[in-house]
């Protein structure tokens, strides 16, 4: 990240992608200015004034002097468009005397002098609403305030229509006034292909923000639709069994102990049923009667029911819906039939003490379970969930209500933290103890005393997460071979991902030929990236791009549009009081203050510094979650994948939801069969993040993702059953990777894990050669946390685990001292299936990773501090 001053002073070198330097503002008078000097508009209590794509409108607190000496109610606004193409335009509008509220636009057919028609109903307002991210049809009410002014973003699909010279009406009412524009729309020239998009400039993407790609109630690749038998529920590896109230009576996970196969018996991760506990001042609980329990929807992604429980103190509807990747979506409605005195209402979550090993989440970093733990609730920190499993097995419970957003993350969460849940926070009485009883560990959500009077209604809602998600890929994690940095000349990327030995490259923004973050498909640069992709395509490699939404670059067409529809896509923060860690302590950047100078975040900015960008600035802002960015998300990775042919993308610390990235994932297995897409995450326990787990954070994603490399500002000399849970990937289906400094290949290696090529240090290139050379894909992982490892060692600082194959068998050992240790390393031959005397024991020369080693007995190995051996027995003929 680099800092720079009178940065705002970088003017784009190409018109198309600049988002307006200060040339020109000598034609910009302020409102109030332009009220006193045209005393005829000033009368009117509004004032409208059409505009083209190529000029958007870019203040709300001053008017260009052209809009105001044109009289847009008597002469035509002429437009020029091609058939075929998603064509916009803008009106903007001025609140002159008082602010207006709940705006309608109106809009007429266009029609010819001959009689064609464009109907109406191709024509529609971004800023009056659309289709959200989750498909669903909505409204918006605008409104602007007293001396301000509103560009109103239009679009008009020319699909199928004929040329020739339409005329119509665009009307503006608010505050039981009406102004009206009149519109001569000419077409002509070449059918535009597909739609427009193809040309950035002509902002015809603006049609993404109401895509529904990728929305259907299939499952993706690699799942199983759910399905039902009675009151059982059944996904991939695991089953639910639903109560008569509602929720869950047992649920059981069919994974083997690292993961690497499914078995045809279950574990049960439950000990008992779920309770949901309404205790009254006086100590009685309330006993619910359920009524019928109805499974009130399927489809091959889903299974939903409900119940209503009943007495004649309170009601509770519980509603539930499975989907196929193990996520579990609970609303409970608690309705008070009669004023309540409550000392508690809480969830009570019995886990079985063997499905309750490991624990991450509520303030505690992943690892080892405690015997007990406590936690309040405190929105000042990204704390809403917890995850208590083993590795073939486990829950996250994460606690919400009606008023939960998706928060901000990153050193971004103080400007978009978690609400506090009105059910479950009780202006924060609420809290969550986690302790053990026998062989049970209860979860105990609980929400304190509080008072309900008659018909007030408490959301009790939760999410689960049923862990793992699915088994682990050898292909994935032994064949897949990233190259990801190595510099910012891309295409010289191909031949040293080559000479490494790698097969995917992650192409970075910040890059020559990606200069600006997440909008990757610049008009200028995507014919340099479609023959990046086809040259390593030619090289038998794989190209993905970094590609997310958490920030958005300035240098974008649709910059303005995107700011216009206030706060909906831009997150609106504090603007030019904004002060961020790390990036912008003293402030936002000038260009930033200038141009936008209300409701915004400042985020990463970058000073292009080669190629056909160079002195560009690369600046950025935060963009809102869960918003129609997220359709334009996925309209931009169906082009890419279509027309550039990338095979998948690369998200760093992500803000889209899981609809979203499964959205995602449909489309990359529609198009590239063999496309990936990995997760990358800063570790966001300090204070600047709000002190969460970034597994925990995106526990919800990970179905979609191919791989995790969860490793910056990670320390890898923190005990191994930290490296397990929050890096290894493995609890959760995913192979993992490291990254900090290069990591550390001997631990990394106890969990099949090592860092990427082209990174710092540690390079990966001479284990991938040693994987090749002993077929690491064909072998099973049995890692030291499982009971039926066939590799013991009698050192507390020594792990091993091993890779087994047929004949063949990979041992893996490393030191979690800084000291030199001696151990054993104990092979249990039944367990492996070898014959110890026809088997031959060796630590092989590996390249900056061990030398070569005689061994005459495994009874007294001396392993190095930090490091350790591959050590290969095999069973000779």
């Amino acid at each position: 990240m680099v800092k720079m001053k009178n940065s705002f002073l970088c003017l784009s070198l190409f018109i198309s992608v600049s988002v307006y330097s200060q040339s020109g503002t000598e034609n910009y008078i302020s409102a109030e200015t332009a009220a006193k000097t045209y005393t005829a508009l000033s009368k009117q209590p509004f004032y409208i004034f059409p505009e083209t794509r190529e000029h958007p409108i870019r203040w709300n607190d001053s008017l260009e002097v052209s809009w105001l000496e044109k009289n847009s109610s008597k002469n035509d606004f002429f437009l020029q468009a091609q058939p075929g193409e998603y064509f916009v335009y803008q009106v903007g509008v001025w609140a002159i005397k008082n602010e207006l509220k709940n705006i309608q636009l109106r809009f007429s057919d266009l029609k010819t002098k001959n009689g064609k028609t464009i109907s109406s109903r191709k024509v529609s307002c971004f800023n009056a609403g659309g289709i959200d991210y989750l498909g669903n049809p909505f409204t918006k009410k605008i409104a602007i305030q007293k001396d301000k002014v509103q560009p109103l973003w239009i679009g008009m699909d020319l699909s199928g229509v004929a040329k020739g010279t339409y005329y119509g009406t665009a009307t503006v009412s608010a505050n039981n006034k009406a102004q009206t524009i009149k519109i001569q729309l000419e077409i002509d020239g070449e059918v535009v292909e597909d739609h427009g998009f193809n040309e950035g400039k002509r902002l015809s993407r603006m049609y993404w923000l109401n895509s529904t790609l990728g929305i259907n109630d299939e499952v993706t690749k690699g799942y199983n639709p759910v399905s039902r038998q009675g009151n059982t529920l059944h996904i991939l590896g695991r089953s639910v069994d639903i109560a008569a109230n509602g929720l869950p009576a047992a649920i059981a996970s069919y994974f083997t102990a690292s993961n690497q196969s499914i078995s045809q018996k279950g574990e049960p991760i439950l000990s008992e049923a779920f309770r949901f506990v309404i205790e009254k001042e006086n100590g009685d609980t309330i006993a619910l009667q359920p009524g019928p329990l109805q499974f009130t929807a399927q489809a091959p992604g889903y299974i939903a029911w409900q119940v209503k429980n009943s007495s004649a103190e309170c009601e509770l509807i519980c509603s539930g819906k499975l989907e196929f990747d193990g996520f579990v979506d609970y609303r409970l409605a608690l309705k008070a039939l009669k004023p309540l005195k409550i000392r508690d209402i809480r969830l009570e979550v019995p886990v079985n003490k063997e499905k309750a090993e490991y624990m991450m989440g509520l303030n505690r970093e992943g690892g080892l379970r405690p015997a007990s733990w406590q936690w309040q609730w405190d929105t000042t920190k990204n704390q809403d969930a917890l995850w208590l499993g083993a590795v073939n097995g486990g829950l996250r419970l994460k606690l919400k209500a009606e008023n939960y957003t998706l928060p901000l993350v990153n050193i971004y969460y103080k400007f978009g933290p978690l609400h506090l849940p009105p059910s479950w926070g009780n202006h924060n009485k609420g809290g969550v103890y986690v302790d053990e009883k026998d062989n049970t560990v209860w979860i105990n959500a609980y929400s304190g005393n509080r008072q309900m009077a008659t018909g007030s209604i408490l959301n009790y809602d939760f999410e689960l997460l049923i862990t793992p998600f699915r088994t682990i890929s050898n292909e994935v994690k032994y064949g897949d071979r990233y190259f990801h940095g190595g510099g910012t000349d891309a295409f010289s990327k191909i031949e040293k991902a080559k000479k490494a030995g790698a097969n995917i490259i992650n192409i970075h923004h910040a890059e020559n030929i990606y200069p600006f973050i997440n909008y990757p498909y610049l008009d200028e640069n995507t014919a340099e990236l479609k023959a990046l992709v086809d040259k390593a395509h030619e090289e038998k490699q794989r190209l993905k791009l970094y590609y997310t939404t958490r920030e958005l670059t300035k240098n974008i067409p649709e910059f303005q549009a995107f700011y216009s529809l206030n706060g909906e896509v831009l997150f609106p923060g504090p603007g030019n009081a904004s002060r961020t860690e790390a990036l912008h302590p003293k402030g936002p950047n000038e260009w930033l203050i200038k141009n936008l100078r209300e409701k915004y975040i400042p985020a990463w900015y970058n000073v292009v510094k080669e190629g056909k960008f160079k002195g560009e600035l690369d600046l950025s802002v935060i963009t809102t979650p869960n918003s129609r960015l997220n359709n334009f998300y996925i309209g931009g990775l169906d082009w890419m994948l279509k027309n550039l042919k990338i095979d998948g993308v690369y998200i760093d610390d992500a803000a889209l939801d899981r609809f979203t990235l499964r959205r995602a994932r449909k489309l990359i297995d529609q198009y590239r069969p063999e496309g990936r897409m990995d997760l990358h995450s800063w570790n966001h326990f300090n204070k600047w993040a709000g002190y969460a787990n970034c597994l925990n954070l995106y526990m919800d994603l990970l179905p979609y993702f191919d791989l995790v490399w969860i490793g910056e500002g990670r320390d890898y000399n923190r005990l191994p059953d930290h490296w397990l849970v929050e890096v290894s990937g493995i609890p959760f289906g995913l192979p993992g990777q490291m990254l900090e400094g290069g990591g550390n290949p001997w631990r990394g290696m106890v969990y099949g894990i090592t860092n990427r090529a082209g990174w710092t240090g540690n390079t990966p290139d001479e284990l991938w050669k040693f994987w090749d050379q002993h077929n690491f894909e064909e072998k099973e992982l049995t890692g030291y946390w499982d009971k039926t490892c066939a590799v013991t060692t009698n050192n507390e600082h020594i792990k091993a685990s091993v890779f087994k194959g047929n004949k063949e068998s990979i041992i893996a050992v490393a030191n979690w001292s800084k000291e030199d240790q001696v151990s054993s390393v104990i092979i249990d031959w039944s367990a492996l299936g070898y014959d110890p005397s026809k088997c031959t024991i060796s630590i092989p020369f590996v390249k900056d990773f061990q030398d070569e080693q005689p061994l005459q007995s495994l009874s007294s190995v001396s392993i190095p501090g930090k490091k350790g051996y591959m050590i290969v027995v095999k069973e000779n003929q």
